[in-house]
């Protein structure tokens, strides 16, 4: 009996020790959100939604301005739209020791809007219980905490998607946060996607109801909260003719709105909308490496421009 409890001790300790491998393995390209709640505290932070991650490169907006210190903290709407859940983890990755931060925020309509419970009417938060929302520890090198309660992945996907590295249909976190989104670059997918990616956001206007004013309050917390520690920016990245149609209709005044609450809370807002032919797009609703690149450069130049005007 005791040298079976010591087999199954011994075999129990090599799994631990292999799943322990396995985790020391994770990296960029285990999933879309998994490096960023590796890395230490930061000074400097963009934050918003998918648009942001894709769109905004740290190094450019870093090389133009002259810092070395902004980090991209920027998820996916349904688990970044603005409010508590989001605003504690940006709490938790800021380095609060900084006086002469950068934050840009990345906001749309859909970071604000108003979701409610079909069955009950009262407002549907997405981001409750998601991966942001539990994860506590948000500079943790393996995160075990992640890999164990957020990450929908088998623990073998781990490995495999290293392998993957770089082929479509993945993705890859640099170490600046940047999201790298590799999909087929060919004329004819990226009308289809972008086909489907409006048709499902026109399908998404029946799930929103405005301007949530929790959200809309959950950002001058933001703002509010950061401006603490440096200079806040509001910029709306730019989407295709389409897709702003559609999302004009859920809210037609949201460059006012933007603009009113920059005003009121001491923070500036750049709006990329009118710039949005000079860019391309592989959805029409993100922008793709190339258009990114060239977008983190004209958002850091006019800051620059703002900076200089102070």
């Amino acid at each position: 009996m005791k040298q079976f409890i010591i087999k199954i001790g011994a075999f129990s300790l090599l799994i631990l020790l292999s799943i322990l491998g396995v985790f020391c393995l994770a990296d960029g390209s285990t999933d879309a959100m998994y490096l960023r709640f590796t890395t230490p505290s930061q000074k400097s932070l963009i934050i918003g939604a998918s648009r942001g991650a894709q769109g905004i490169h740290p190094k450019e907006v870093n090389r133009i301005l002259n810092r070395d210190d902004l980090y991209n903290y920027a998820f996916q709407g349904p688990n970044s739209p603005y409010g508590e859940i989001y605003l504690e983890s940006i709490k938790r990755k800021l380095d609060t020791s900084t006086k002469h931060g950068l934050f840009i925020l990345d906001v749309s309509p859909w970071t604000l809007g108003l979701r409610k419970n079909s069955e009950t009417g009262e407002e549907y938060l997405s981001e409750e219980d998601g991966f942001i929302d539990n994860t506590n520890f948000v500079s943790l090198n393996p995160n075990i905490e992640y890999l164990i309660e957020s990450l929908d992945k088998r623990y073998s996907d781990i490995i495999r998607n290293r392998i993957k590295k770089g082929k479509n249909l993945t993705y890859l976190i640099e170490d600046d946060g940047w999201l790298h989104v590799t999909l087929k670059p060919d004329q004819k997918s990226r009308e289809y996607r972008t086909n489907k990616k409006i048709e499902r956001y026109t399908k998404k206007l029946e799930d929103y109801h405005g301007v949530s004013e929790y959200r809309k309050e959950s950002l001058v917390k933001t703002i509010q909260f950061l401006k603490q520690y440096g200079q806040v920016y509001l910029v709306r990245m730019p989407v295709i003719e389409r897709m702003l149609a559609v999302e004009n209709q859920l809210m037609p005044n949201f460059d006012a709105m933007m603009q009113e609450i920059s005003e009121q809370n001491t923070a500036l807002f750049i709006n990329m909308m009118p710039d949005r032919d000079s860019y391309s797009f592989t959805d029409g609703n993100h922008l793709d490496k190339i258009s990114g690149t060239q977008f983190s450069k004209d958002l850091a130049n006019k800051i620059k421009i703002l900076q200089n005007d102070k």
